[in-house]
């Protein structure tokens, strides 16, 4: 294991690197790169349904039951146009979408960390984590494009700190000396 290491210690290098490009991609992203990115995915989903299509196509040429794909084939092609067609809407839904989720997730963490407070033992964190996510839940509501681009610059942030991380852990596995190599 420390051998394939040592050898292999440019690969770490190259996922090192890569993670720090994206990260910086993600810390300069603009909205305008978010609609991107939101129009590739519905492309892929747009791929995707007419794969799935084409699949179904053929299952039903061999007689086989067919309708479940052939359903989610439509309904993919129609989420991958709908997706490309209005990116900056569904981008804006889907985070709207995420938002009430979290403000349900938070009000319910709330809950249960109240209700249950002699019963749990770390009702804090509980109650603590509810907060923030109903927080959360209420930003997005509010502002889905604000915390989208936050989250998006915290993860870019991310990126580039464990990115250095390797590329630094890399250049120590290089050098290190293994065991065979100093009796040697």
């Amino acid at each position: 294991m420390k051998t394939s290491l040592k050898k292999n210690w440019w690969i770490l290098t190259i996922n090192g690197v890569l993670a720090i490009l994206f990260g910086g991609l993600a810390l300069f992203a603009t909205e305008t790169l978010l609609i991107s990115i939101s129009m590739y995915f519905g492309l892929l989903v747009l791929v995707g349904g007419l794969l799935l299509l084409l699949g179904a196509f053929d299952q039903k040429r061999k007689e086989k039951n067919y309708s479940m794909m052939l359903v989610q084939s439509i309904f993919s092609i129609i989420i991958g146009i709908l997706i490309m067609v209005f990116p900056g809407t569904t981008l804006r839904i889907f985070l709207l979408l995420i938002g009430v989720w979290s403000l349900l997730l938070g009000a319910y963490k709330i809950y249960v960390a109240i209700a249950l407070s002699k019963m749990i033992e770390f009702r804090y964190v509980m109650l603590v984590s509810g907060l923030v996510l109903f927080a959360i839940g209420l930003l997005l509501l509010l502002n889905p494009t604000f915390v989208a681009g936050l989250v998006l610059k915290l993860v870019g942030a991310a990126f580039v700190v464990v990115g250095m991380i390797l590329v630094y852990f890399s250049l120590v596995v290089r050098k290190a000396k293994l065991p065979e190599e100093k009796q040697a």
